[in-house]
Parts: C-alpha cells; structure tokens; sequence
C-alpha cells in the first residue's frame, strides 16, 4: 500500500476526529444540540385565558424551550438572541384536539384512503405534519392511526411537525363506526389504511385485551366507537355501539392503568348518554345534542370537541365525491345541527376544545374551523377553544395554550390581533408571520427570525 501500515490504514488515530462530525457519531444524531433560546422584545401578548391583550408591550424570555419570563421591563439576556417585534401580536401556538395525520393526501375517495399501503402511509404523514406546524398549530390530539413511536420521532426532531398526543388505534365493534372491512363476508375489518387507524374488538375479553395493548404502545388516551358515522357504511347515525359492560371495561382500565382519559365518537344524545354512563369523559363531535344533554355534561366536567367545517368541505369541489352515497346523505344529516350543538354547549358551560377532524387534502383547509365557529361565537371564546381549553383536555394546564413562565415556547406572531376577529386565523398566508415551537423557529417570514431547520 504504497508504504502505508495497513494497521494505521484501518484504525486512524481517534484523536484526529473532526469536531464538526461528532454530533453525527451521537446515537441519535438527529437530536439537536442547540439550546432553544431567545427574547422576543417589544411584543403585544395576548392572554388566550382572559379574552385580552396585556396593556404595553412586553419581552418574552425563552430558555431551554420553555418561557423563563414575561415581562414589561426590560429583560437582561447576554447569550440569547433578542428579536424586535415592533409591536406585532404574540399568541400561544395553537391546538387542534381532533385530527388524523396519518389520513394523507393523494387519493380522491374515502375508498382509496382505505386501500392505501401502510409504508406510503408513513412516508406521506411526514408532509401532514411539517404543513400542520406551519399553520400555527403546534400541538395536535391524533384521534386515531398516530403513534407513540410518530410522537417521539417529531418529540426528537427526526421529523417536523406540531407536539403530537395520539390515541394509536381507535376501538370499533365488529359493524361499528370503525369497521371499514368487507360488507360481503361477516369478518370485521381491517385492511389497507384502516388497519392502521382502528381495530375491532367484541366482548369484554376482547375490548380488555385491546385496551391494554393500545396502552402498552404508549396510547396517552383511548378512543371509542360510541355510535355511527358519516364516512362507515354499515351503521346509521342513529345506532348506539358497544355495550354497557364493554365500555366499562375499556375506562376501568384506563383508570387502572395510568388514569388516561377515554374519548367516544358520538353525534346523538342517546350515544352521547351511553358513553358518559360508563365512565368516557371527552365526546368528539356530538352534533345532535340537545340542551339536557349539554348541561349533564357541563355537571359531569365531560369535554367537546365539535368539527363543524369538515362537513361542509366534504360537500363541495373537489371533495364532494370524497364519501361513499350513504355517507354524503349521512353528512348532511349531522352538518344541519353542529353550529345549534356548539352554541348549546357553551351556554351550558361545557368546555368545549377546537377540533378538525379533516382527511386527505382537506387538511389544508384546517383553519377553516375559526370560521366556521365565528358563525355564531365570538372570537375570544373560539380563541379559548384551540388554547386554554385543548391544553385542558391534555392535561397540560400551564404548559400548553398560554404565554407564561413555565409554559413551553410555542409561540405564533401574526401582525393582527386575533381577538378582533378569529377569522385572520384561517387566512395564514396574510396575518401568520412566524410559528415557534419549543423556542425554536419552525416557519418564518420576519427577516430577524431565521428558522432553525426545516
């Protein structure tokens, strides 16, 4: 070898190691090392839990990813980054309690969606995610098909995207809401997309055994399949799903295992009333409901999480052959009533959380639901919806969905104030300046902000 020593040729000296490739040579070299600081100065903060904008400007200290302090007085901080914002509008991130980010883009029907191959699957959620975050949502509650393992690749950076809470799959009888499977043979589901979203299970020994398994995978809740649904093909709106003993298991057992919360998709009141008897406590939709059934709630400390634009958005181009015919009769069915339902809700002190609960493209139009509640609520209470009251129902009160010392530094500016009008929310293009997630830069268009990573 040209008088080379083979022996040097294979084992360099270690100490000749560039330094620029160490962090690469890490376990996980895609855990960055760069502390998540800055100070954000002369800011109009506003303060999602009282409906208001704090009087002055004020400077928000960032360190380690969490804010250290807010204040109106000058904050000293030699080794951060301080960024002048002239007065634009500081909102805590936001928060969307009901998605699916592993029903991605790139199919036309509810059908296809079905048949989509896992692996494109996994590859394609990595763009729902990056473009959720740049929209302003830095946390999302996944409803069914996310997983502990998607939460942690986003948790570590390996992948882009908004703080993710997931439920892995969500629980269907056999014939139930979740139950995609063949209508020409008895066997339940599942199959292409679906068996990745949800499973079915029958019986107490079969939903206990579900249960667990979805929390040993790390679930941070459960999802139940209550009552019927818009897109399933088998089952009305009107039946109600799984039976009294069923659901008691599955919530004695989340009490039992964690206290993690339990969830039930459910549009009547009867579905509804057979969920909260047996012990769930968050109810995803509930559009037929009526005023007894709101105020049980409200005495029973149950959460709401409406999803009022997607039906709408499933009925016009180019989404309107998206659904099966039974399922574009059963839409509108439950569309007439979802605005009647939110406002019932919040006269009766439910607390009520912002959710979307879009699908394939549709996901784009995820900021469409400000506009869609400002119908008949104002914007401060909606505001409240996708911060203050999702952190609630996450058990993250403090942490998420506020602009306070100790909260975690997810922040969106926006050059108007969203308490005027929520409506500015579903127009990111226009008043969406920059998203800062964990102290770190994820999206900008302010030249004093350069993103961290893409």
């Amino acid at each position: 070898m040209d008088g080379i020593s083979h022996k040097k040729w294979i084992f360099p000296n270690p100490e000749k190691t560039r330094d620029s490739l160490l962090p690469k040579l890490a376990l996980k070299p895609w855990i960055s090392s760069r502390s998540a600081n800055m100070l954000l100065t002369n800011a109009s903060i506003i303060d999602s839990a009282a409906g208001r904008l704090l009087s002055g400007r004020r400077s928000i200290l960032v360190r380690n990813g969490l804010i250290q302090e807010v204040s109106e007085q000058p904050i000293l901080a030699p080794d951060c980054d301080s960024i002048n914002l002239n007065g634009l509008f500081v909102c805590p991130g936001l928060i969307d309690c009901h998605v699916h980010v592993t029903a991605v883009p790139g199919v036309k029907t509810m059908g296809e969606l079905m048949e989509t191959p896992e692996e494109l699957i996994q590859l394609r959620t990595s763009y729902v995610l990056r473009e959720t975050i740049r929209r302003g949502f830095t946390t999302v509650r996944d409803t069914g098909g996310a997983s502990k393992a998607l939460a942690d690749a986003i948790e570590e950076g390996l992948l882009v995207g908004p703080r993710l809470f997931q439920c892995g799959k969500a629980l269907s009888q056999t014939g139930g809401h979740g139950d995609f499977g063949p209508t020409t043979r008895a066997a339940g589901c599942c199959g292409g997309h679906w068996k990745s979203l949800g499973r079915t299970c029958d019986g107490v020994p079969e939903v206990l055994k579900a249960t667990r398994e979805e929390l040993k995978l790390g679930a941070d809740f459960i999802k139940v399949m209550c009552g019927g649904g818009v897109a399933s093909v088998t089952d009305a709106i009107e039946t109600v799903q799984f039976t009294p003993e069923e659901i008691q298991a599955i919530t004695s057992t989340c009490r039992q295992m964690g206290r993690k919360k339990t969830t039930a998709h459910a549009y009547t009141i009867e579905a509804i009333t057979h969920a909260i008897e047996n012990g769930i406590q968050c109810i995803e939709h509930g559009n037929l409901m009526d005023e007894r059934c709101a105020k049980m709630m409200a005495t029973k400390g149950i959460f709401l999480t409406p999803t009022l634009s997607c039906y709408g958005i499933m009925e016009r181009a180019p989404f309107e052959d998206f659904l099966p015919e039974n399922g574009k009769v059963k839409n509108k069915q439950v569309m007439s009533q979802g605005l009647n339902a939110i406002k019932i809700a919040e006269a009766a002190g439910v607390t009520v959380c912002y959710g979307t609960d879009l699908l394939t493209s549709m996901q784009a139009l995820q900021t469409e639901e400000f506009t869609v509640r400002a119908a008949v609520l104002p914007s401060p209470t909606i505001l409240k919806h996708a911060t203050v009251n999702a952190a609630a129902l996450l058990d993250m009160t403090g942490k998420l969905g506020v602009i306070a010392p100790a909260a975690f530094g997810d922040l969106i500016i926006l050059n108007t104030n969203p308490l005027d009008d929520i409506r500015i929310l579903d127009r990111p293009e226009d008043h969406l300046l920059a998203v800062i997630k964990g102290g770190k830069v994820v999206s900008s268009r302010l030249e004093e902000l350069a993103m961290e990573y893409l």
